[in-house]
């Protein structure tokens, strides 16, 4: 039962890892407190392993961004991880993954508020980002949602199965890679 501290404590560690990818819930998601729909939404958009069936950017893609960020916050040049470095074409890769996710997530996420927004900006964004995932949960929103509510999740799903990377390659014209390069430029970020 949920009401023991047993039963709070095992929802809730298996409400985090059924989230990555498995869809199943032993307490409605609806019910669902707001920081716990927060980290169900952190947990859904990292996702599970490369190689597997799951969805998400994966933990690997995070992993490495996590590195990065670790790395420019001591200074150094290079990312490393168990005495081997990181390649930054791997650097670049997972942070172009991350951000193409989170504007596919963006844009779902505003669509859905113009077709749908008698269901809140919590219910819409939790199933844009379960669609995106394929992770399965769901708030219950989804299945009251009309046809081109429903499109923007079958269309956020399939993009999520096959990857934004994949996604922009195949839309995409690749240029030949030419044997010059240009002189290094300066922004200040941050």
């Amino acid at each position: 039962s949920e009401t023991t501290l047993f039963g709070k404590i095992f929802s809730s560690i298996f409400q985090i890892v059924s989230s990555r990818t498995a869809g199943f819930n032993t307490i409605r998601v609806a019910d669902i407190a707001m920081p716990g729909m927060m980290l169900l939404m952190l947990v859904m958009f990292i996702g599970a392993s490369p190689g597997s069936t799951g969805g998400g950017i994966k933990n690997t893609t995070f992993f490495v961004i996590l590195k990065s960020v670790v790395a420019t916050i001591k200074g150094k040049k290079s990312i490393e991880y168990r005495k081997k470095s990181i390649p930054f074409d791997l650097v670049d890769k997972a942070y172009s993954i991350v951000i193409m996710s989170m504007i596919l997530i963006f844009i779902s996420t505003f669509i859905l508020a113009l077709l749908e927004p008698e269901f809140g900006f919590t219910n819409i964004l939790f199933e844009s980002i379960s669609a995106f995932t394929t992770s399965g949960l769901s708030t219950g929103s989804s299945a009251a949602f009309a046809t081109g509510g429903k499109l923007v999740l079958v269309f956020n799903m399939y993009i999520g199965r096959i990857g934004t990377l994949t996604m922009a390659f195949a839309l995409s014209k690749r240029s030949k890679e030419s044997n010059h390069q240009y002189p290094s430029t300066y922004f200040m970020v941050g």
